[in-house]
């Protein structure tokens, strides 16, 4: 049976049509499947003063207002402007309604100001976005918002771009990914040995494969010429593979894209060509043969079958910034991982706790670090700190009480009774190894013999760490080679049990570290050598700008401000764990948690809302290493206890606490951190409120009763789609509680439970009965149909 003629009817549409579509679905996909958070302003900004302005430009040149939108005229102004504020909606992060706005402005006038020919220079979207992020120092981009497990959808929207809209400069952008991803293998797998997971990783990004095939490729900010865009995107290809592998810089290619623009011109007057114009491409419907048609030529079916072997590869992967290793035998695990990170410029301090239960003696750790460390590189801190942080910044239950409206008080009763969670944290480990080894420097600090390492093969360094009485974890040897190979030297660390002596305390103090380095990292991935299982880490991390997040997975804020059920109060923690463990894995695995981030200045009086306990003081940061605070050197802590030593500073200091859950599977990397401008303050906080008591026989209180019920329906909704939990999970705890069984029978938890089952299995008759008769409908219809044929 033929297809209905209107079908197959060849049909004339721009192609920008198709790519704004495109660009539409990829925002709903990060809006519903990766769960970001609507900015609507933002989103207004950006697109709605890309077409406002277009529009004003185009209308002022022109002289003619109406039109430029009658009779076609808006095509002029309109696609393209929408394009480049979708652009800016899907890279473009801001704090501000105005930024966005700005940002929308600096795209459109690209586009009039450089100009050479009929040909605009730069790429609209990304000189916006380059101009903002450096002109208001309140822009930022998040390379890691797509995770790495978004491969397969865009590889298949963007081969449905280029196949149907036929207008895709398709050689600029597999000559700018086979050069990056090339070199990307040749570094990451020939040269440094990284297992395939590690380079899968690398090459799954969601933002590269936006990039490359919505950006660079853009036909009116590229070369003419087939040869010179094919030369063009190599050499972008390589200068962005440079920069990522040497300098480690974030989004790296849009820098490149912008700096390498007035190249574009100077390629076009080399290599002569017809300057591209819009034109409308001839599409038929249904395009599966169109489809064929283009996909079967022997070229496109080498390019086709590379992405496919891309996607089909399996991510197998192999997590704190080092491992644990022990003498007499390699038993000994992570438990407990809390680090804190703090971090500016090229400057980092970061303090690693452990929870090593055990003969001091038989301690030992190692871990990778990007330079030779100095005596004054390392100190020996009290552990309070992080007993400290971790208190004031945990996950938190606020409490609040009703009043009986039958009852008139004069004074308020509701008050804040906040409470936390004892958030469980579990550590790491890893391990390394060195064909010659070569003592680089050997140090006593506190009650650690600290030695720094370099190894030229990883067996050097097994057989080393082996013969001094130390026997690392298996699978710690095929980790340490990449670590060699990139140049990283080996902070080991054992117990002095001399200098152990002298302390009254049992356990072991946290150690901090110092360097200079652009790498914003924790090298989890060797630690996962003696690991077994998910494993947790605490990353408190302190800056000047604002929060920091990972640019290599998802950061992802914890739900918060919710109601729930009066019964989790006895068992807050057990319910934080079961959230936690819900939404870590209904956002794929891969991904960083956030659970507190706020501005904790000095001159910032709110740094909590509730606080549920006290707020870092200066002391404290300055201890945590947060060296900006004062003028001087803060690599001495002897003075730390005077007060009268401390001035007055308004230096800012942004807190962010990061819960990583790792394992070998889902993090095949390092955890790579960038500093962003990002100042919105944020906390896990869940609500619970206290009924009110007594008689409710006057009329507000029938209607408080009413209420109540349906609050309580609410909150048991949030504890299912909070926790994945229903009541009858909690039943036992429930019905024990004090309060439930003070509370009339129509208005407790039991009760508004019941209620709701008999509801859903109501609709759910509902919903079977007219499926049914829809099937029904159907097949009556189909026999009409078959005996009028």
């Amino acid at each position: 049976m033929k297809p209905p003629a209107m079908l197959s009817k060849p049909i004339k549409l721009d192609p920008r049509i198709f790519q704004a579509v495109f660009q539409t679905f990829f925002l709903c996909y990060g809006l519903v499947i990766l769960n970001w958070k609507p900015e609507w302003i933002h989103f207004l900004m950006s697109l709605g003063g890309c077409v406002v302005f277009s529009y004003l430009v185009f209308a002022i040149q022109s002289g003619e207002w109406k039109m430029r939108l009658r009779n076609g005229g808006w095509r002029f102004w309109f696609l393209s402007s929408l394009i480049s504020g979708l652009s800016l909606c899907l890279l473009l992060k801001t704090n501000h309604w105005y930024t966005s706005l700005l940002a929308g402005f600096l795209t459109v006038a690209s586009k009039f100001i450089f100009k050479f020919g009929r040909k605009h220079i730069f790429n609209p979207s990304a000189f916006g976005i380059v101009a903002t992020m450096i002109v208001t120092k309140d822009a930022w981009l998040s390379p890691g918002q797509w995770g790495a497990n978004t491969v397969f959808f865009f590889l298949t929207i963007t081969l449905g771009t280029i196949v149907v809209t036929r207008v895709q400069k398709l050689d600029t952008s597999l000559g700018f990914i086979l050069a990056f991803v090339g070199l990307l293998y040749w570094r990451q797998i020939i040269i440094l040995g990284w297992q395939p997971d590690y380079f899968i990783h690398s090459v799954s990004s969601g933002s590269l494969l936006l990039f490359s095939f919505f950006m660079i490729s853009d036909p009116k900010t590229s070369p003419d010429h087939p040869a010179a865009r094919i030369i063009w995107s190599v050499v972008m290809g390589i200068a962005t593979f440079y920069l990522v592998a040497f300098f480690w810089i974030d989004n790296a290619a849009i820098w490149v894209l912008v700096f390498s623009a007035p190249l574009v011109p100077l390629f076009n007057q080399i290599f002569k060509s017809n300057s591209f114009e819009w034109r409308s491409s001839t599409v038929t419907i249904p395009f599966t043969s169109f489809f064929k048609k283009i996909i079967m030529k022997p070229f496109n079916k080498k390019i086709a079958a590379l992405f496919i072997l891309i996607v089909m590869i399996s991510h197998d992967t192999f997590a704190f910034c080092g491992f644990y290793v022990s003498k007499a035998d390699g038993t000994l695990k992570n438990k407990t991982s809390q680090v804190i990170v703090v971090h500016d410029g090229n400057r980092s301090v970061i303090t690693m706790y452990n929870d090593f239960k055990g003969d001091p003696k038989d301690f030992a750790m190692v871990v990778p670090v990007p330079v030779v460390l100095k005596r004054s590189d390392i100190k020996v801190i009290e552990p309070g700190i992080f007993n400290l942080l971790n208190e004031y910044s945990k996950p938190r239950l606020v409490e609040y009480y009703d009043e009986n409206p039958c009852n008139i008080r004069n004074e308020e009763r509701n008050k804040l009774a906040p409470q936390a969670a004892d958030v469980a944290v579990i550590g790491y480990g890893s391990a390394e190894k060195a064909n010659k080894v070569t003592v680089e420097a050997k140090y006593l600090v506190g009650e650690y013999d600290i030695l720094i390492l370099s190894a030229k093969e990883s067996s050097g360094l097994k057989d080393w760490l082996n013969e001094n009485g130390y026997k690392i974890p298996n699978g710690a040897e095929e980790v340490l080679d990449p670590y060699i190979k990139s140049n990283l030297k080996f902070f080991v660390v054992k117990v002095n049990e001399k200098e152990k002596k002298k302390l009254s305390e049992n356990f072991l103090r946290p150690i901090q570290i110092s360097f200079n380095s652009p790498r914003f990292m924790l090298p989890i991935r060797l630690g996962m050598a003696n690991a077994e299982g998910d494993q947790d880490m605490i990353v408190y991390a302190f800056t000047k700008s604002g929060r920091i997040e990972c640019t290599n997975y998802r950061t992802v804020a914890l739900p918060t401000g919710n109601k729930i059920p009066l019964f989790v109060q006895s068992n807050f923690a057990n319910f934080y764990s079961n959230l936690f463990q819900y939404q870590w894995n209904k956002d794929g695995k891969s991904v960083a948690m956030v659970e507190y981030a706020w501005n904790v200045s000095p001159t910032n009086y709110v740094k909590c809302d509730p606080c549920v306990a006290i707020p870092p003081s200066d002391r404290d940061l300055q201890q945590a290493g947060v060296w900006w605070l004062k003028t001087r050197d803060w690599s001495d802590y002897s003075d730390v206890q005077n007060p009268s030593d401390y001035s007055d500073y308004s230096d800012n200091v942004y807190f962010t606490r990061l819960h990583i859950r790792y394992n070998r599977e889902f993090f095949p990397q390092d955890l790579m951190f960038a500093e962003t401008p990002n100042k919105e303050n944020y906390q896990a906080r869940y609500i619970i409120t206290h009924p009110a008591t007594g008689e409710f026989n006057c009329d507000a209180g029938r209607k408080y009763l009413n209420d109540l019920r349906q609050r309580r329906r609410a909150e048991l909704d949030n504890l299912s789609s909070l926790t994945g939990k229903s009541y009858t999970d909690w039943d036992v705890v429930a019905k024990n509680s004090q309060e439930e069984k003070a509370m009339p029978d129509g208005a407790t938890y039991a009760s508004v439970n019941a209620d709701i089952y008999s509801s859903d299995k109501k609709n759910n008759g509902i919903l079977i009965a007219t499926l049914g008769l829809v099937g029904l409908a159907s097949v009556v219809s189909l026999r009409r149909q078959r005996n009028r044929n």
